[in-house]
């Protein structure tokens, strides 16, 4: 076998596996030039392959065949260039008479010796598509890929036309320079086509993450509004019912007085509601710096002990491990955390049972409980406490878990609930030590 014949089959071979490479992409990224320079690919493929053939028999046919495929190719590839730069879309009448041309101009070129001017030609188509690829001035998306593909085309162009004013052997050093130049221009062309089809993916799945987290915003501010209106509704009709009961002449002192006394805690229930959701929705930025949390459990724990319409019967431990560092925290929002969550135990309790606050090092991290004797959280349940106006209580707003998830969260932690109905509720948060 001749060493021409042999590089046409290496060729032929690596045409097929780069083709079969488009074929697996195109499975996924179904874009109009990228289907039209796979039928390029394809047929750069079959004109190798009758190539091949044409070495081993030597048939006037094949070669006639091998050219058709040939010019087939460019024009695919300069219809691919105009479905990139414009939306062109081939039609039937397109492809035949495409085809058409393809089978004449190859006829011209083997029967009217107009071998030169044919590759001169699809030299040219290749230099225009290479221009069509190159990105517009106004277009910044799939860059890299584009601008190497065009200069690629653009040189495989030049590449064509030279070749037809170099006369060259089979098998000589200046033949191989040609083959080799050549197969170096397609697979560097199919590495920028790549480049291009997974930047446009990536493209494509920023836009659609956008509009996902455009969605869920959406979604969310959606859920909030009516979760606000469900919470905002009951005080205002308390409110209004109250003042329309003002209104009667035949009230006495006494209840004329606890009627002005609903309103007003209805008003204060109001006002919470509605601080506890602009702390939801526009939290303070951490001020973090290196602190003692013990002294953060101990001032929780003393304002707990000094609230005694509802703690009067709740006993506070605190227990800080010795050996556990400094670290970074805000020290106003860890007390904002840790308020209300040991406000939900004593509330569980019912103002009576134990409440322990423990601090230590666990597995790098600062572990921060607090665990209360109450009647514990059921299994279902345990997965709402942390959405918005979700709440046990009659009078919470179901902020409160929310906004604490949310600021140990800034921290760079997280919250871990372990509860079960009838033992009681431990809270965990998790914070780094990183900082300390």
């Amino acid at each position: 076998m001749s060493l021409s014949l042999i590089l046409t089959f290496v060729s032929t071979l690596a045409f097929a596996i780069q083709l079969l490479i488009f074929a697996y992409l195109y499975s996924s990224h179904r874009v109009r030039f990228f289907h039209y320079l796979l039928w390029a690919w394809g047929a750069y493929t079959l004109s190798k392959g009758l190539k091949l053939l044409d070495g081993v028999i030597g048939d006037v046919a094949v070669t006639w065949a091998a050219d058709v495929a040939t010019i087939a190719a460019v024009g695919l590839t300069l219809a691919a260039a105009l479905a990139h730069r414009w939306d062109y879309r081939l039609g039937p009448r397109d492809v035949a008479a495409g085809f058409g041309l393809a089978i004449l101009v190859a006829a011209a070129a083997a029967e009217g010796g107009l071998a030169r001017v044919v590759g001169m030609a699809l030299g040219g188509a290749q230099l225009a598509a290479g221009a069509l690829f190159w990105p517009a001035r106004s277009r910044v998306s799939w860059f890299r890929g584009e601008r190497l593909l065009a200069g690629l085309l653009a040189l495989w162009g030049v590449h064509r036309i030279a070749v037809q004013f170099v006369n060259v052997e089979p098998g000589t050093p200046g033949h191989l320079a040609v083959h080799a130049t050549f197969v170096t221009l397609y697979f560097l062309s199919t590495f920028a086509v790549i480049i291009m089809v997974l930047e446009r993916a990536r493209s494509e799945s920023e836009r659609l993450h956008a509009r996902l987290r455009e969605a869920e915003r959406l979604a969310t501010a959606g859920e909030l509004a009516a979760g606000m209106a469900h919470e905002i509704r009951n005080p205002l009709a308390a409110i209004v019912n109250a003042t329309a009961l003002l209104d009667d002449t035949t009230l006495t002192a006494e209840e004329r007085a606890g009627t002005l006394a609903a309103v007003r805690t209805e008003a204060r229930r109001l006002n919470r509601i509605l601080s506890d959701f602009l702390k939801f929705t526009r939290p303070r930025r951490a001020d973090v710096a290196p602190g003692d949390i013990r002294a953060v459990l101990e001032h929780v724990s003393g304002l707990i002990r000094d609230d005694r319409p509802r703690a009067a019967r709740v006993d506070v431990k605190v227990a800080v491990d010795p050996a556990l560092p400094r670290f970074a925290f805000d020290r106003d929002q860890l007390i904002q955390v840790v308020w209300n969550v040991a406000l939900n135990g004593v509330e569980a309790m019912n103002g009576r049972g134990r409440l322990s606050f423990e601090a230590a090092r666990r597995d790098g991290q600062v572990a921060l409980a607090v665990t209360d004797t109450g009647h514990g959280i059921p299994a279902e349940r345990r997965r709402q406490v942390f959405e918005p106006f979700y709440t046990g209580k009659p009078n919470g707003t179901g902020l409160g878990l929310t906004i604490a998830e949310r600021i140990v969260a800034a921290h760079g932690g997280r919250i871990e609930i372990d509860s079960a109905p009838g033992r009681g509720t431990r809270v965990t948060m998790l914070f780094p030590l990183d900082g300390a």
